[in-house]
């Protein structure tokens, strides 16, 4: 993904799905963290759109429940407590483990192809310390596993509850337990293996280690205007 720059009047001007995805990623990569206000004027204007497409955009976010939308005070990155991030992965450890026993069942070997260039790409993310797109693979690794299950219902409940996470900015990404193991390959190889069982676990222990960084408070710099936020994004696009 590119880093966003602002649009001239010689500049194709970006569609509402191209903002939407924009907005969505900068939302999951945690550069816009939870309640920065995303104002419709200065976003039309850093896109080079009408407000009328802001306005769709922030609905759509809206409807992912990544924005909340304010009578009379606008648009804002939502936010979650403590306790609704613990839910959240309660609810996750639960769905992915029946995910995993589905695709145990079925994957095929493009498939585990595409998972294992996945994982490779993560490394590389990991190794360069770029944790934007690492966040956003990490997320992918866990939304393709439930676009292989064939309970639709399953893989279409987990995509819309991971990205959720990204609001429960509770640590740095930094200190995030997500580079000192290879812990996706590891629940990749036992899916391969056939052993359901041993994927299921090691999934679980992976989602505790995430889990048990929320215990502190990232120190957010909210000084830093909503463009600023969107400029410093690391260009992260292959």
């Amino acid at each position: 993904m590119v880093s966003i720059r602002r649009h001239s009047k010689s500049d194709a001007k970006p569609t509402e799905d191209f903002i939407y995805t924009d907005l969505y990623n900068a939302i999951c990569e945690r550069h816009l963290p939870p309640d920065t206000k995303l104002g419709e004027a200065m976003l039309a204007e850093h896109y080079g759109v009408s407000r009328t497409i802001i306005r769709q955009v922030l609905l759509r976010l809206s409807s992912d429940r990544l924005v909340k939308l304010e009578p009379n005070r606008g648009a804002f990155v939502a936010s979650l407590t403590l306790e609704e991030a613990r839910q959240i992965y309660e609810a996750w450890r639960l769905v992915e483990g029946a995910i995993i026993q589905d695709v145990t069942e079925c994957i095929t070997p493009q498939q585990i192809a595409s998972l294992r260039s996945l994982i490779a790409a993560e490394r590389v993310a990991c190794d360069e310390q770029n944790y934007p797109l690492l966040t956003r693979l990490s997320i992918q690794f866990h939304m393709q596993l439930a676009d292989l299950c064939s309970n639709k219902f399953l893989g279409r409940f987990l995509k819309e509850l991971i990205p959720q996470t990204s609001l429960a900015y509770f640590y740095e990404i930094r200190k995030m337990p997500v580079c000192t193991k290879d812990e996706h390959s590891e629940i990749l190889e036992h899916i391969v293996a056939g052993n359901a069982e041993a994927a299921i676990e090691a999934a679980r222990q992976h989602l505790d280690g995430i889990e048990a960084a929320l215990n502190a408070r990232a120190d957010i710099n909210r000084r830093i205007s909503l463009v600023d936020k969107l400029n410093s994004r690391i260009s992260s696009r292959s």
